[in-house]
């Protein structure tokens, strides 16, 4: 791709976020590449693998106890994006300490690992663990707490409206994560996410993820009910570019607080809008899903020379 003037960053050069330096500005979205180690035998004609690239892989959100996730259906396809409503399907932390995270440094994955809890001391507990056994990680680059899924009926993005939560439960990690980065993801369903992000940031969060999914519903009009479940779920795909871009400008604009920018980004052309805004680094989500090799192929056009 012809690059535009204004870009001289290289998205594959190591850059420093708080006390961390990552491998790459460009990363996966949590839930959307699994827990980053489905990749490594997969192929492509254009591109060496899914990770050649990638600054980091955010993994599938761990909670304290494994969850079996929500009833089916839990992902419905629209024109111009999906919902989804997993419920945080996962092993649980302890599984995830004592069978992926080694697998993924085996690997040499660049890793940062999503957490979900109920409650500020849950976040503390599990960061104090995570430090604890993963300590010695050369590739387990940081934390990024999942204050924002709008799929579980405790916590979720109710649970992240309030500044005064985001900030004790940033501070709850913060005290156990002396060397790595920690990220505070965002919810976009509120009125002022830009409060939410100076509050993350006042309590040590080294940047915010900007945004996760907007809350959505599609009807089933073969029976005249909501398709999910649940009814709601996360809505996430192309539609959303415009709207995620709105968010990060007024994160940047109004607090200048580091903003990993998401949302709707599927290739080189929408991860540079969100550079051009300001964000330090971006996070491929639906796309990926869609395409594994998607992440690694923005990181290449956004590598060449114009």
């Amino acid at each position: 791709m012809l690059h535009p003037a204004w870009w001289t960053i290289d998205p594959c050069a190591r850059f420093q976020l708080g006390p961390r330096i990552f491998p790459g500005r460009i990363w996966t979205a949590s839930g959307c590449f699994a827990y980053g180690l489905t990749g490594h035998d997969m192929t492509s004609d254009d591109v060496a693998s899914p990770y050649s690239g990638l600054g980091a892989v955010v993994t599938k959100t761990v909670t304290p106890l494994p969850r079996s996730g929500n009833p089916m259906p839990r992902l419905v396809e629209t024109p111009h994006g999906a919902l989804n409503s997993i419920g945080l399907e996962n092993v649980g932390f302890e599984a995830f300490l004592a069978e992926v995270l080694p697998e993924l440094e085996e690997r040499g994955v660049p890793t940062v690992v999503s957490l979900a809890a109920t409650n500020p001391g849950e976040f503390g507990a599990m960061a104090a663990r995570l430090q604890e056994c993963a300590g010695p990680l050369g590739c387990w680059h940081g934390v990024e707490l999942n204050l924002s899924c709008p799929n579980v009926a405790e916590g979720g993005h109710d649970f992240g409206k309030d500044p005064r939560t985001v900030a004790q439960c940033v501070a709850a990690a913060r005290s156990h994560l002396p060397d790595r980065a920690l990220l505070a993801k965002l919810t976009p369903n509120v009125a002022d996410i830009a409060g939410l992000a100076r509050a993350a940031a006042e309590a040590g969060a080294d940047a915010v993820s900007a945004v996760n999914t907007f809350v959505g519903l599609e009807v089933d009009l073969a029976t005249g009910k909501p398709i999910l479940p649940r009814r709601f779920g996360g809505y996430s795909g192309p539609a959303l570019l415009p709207l995620a871009l709105a968010k990060v400008d007024e994160i940047v604009s109004r607090t200048g607080v580091p903003v990993v920018g998401a949302g709707g980004i599927a290739t080189a052309e929408d991860a540079l809008k969100f550079f051009a805004l300001g964000a330090v680094a971006v996070q491929v989500g639906t796309a990926q899903m869609r395409d594994p090799f998607t992440a690694a192929r923005i990181a290449r056009d956004l590598g060449k020379q114009g």
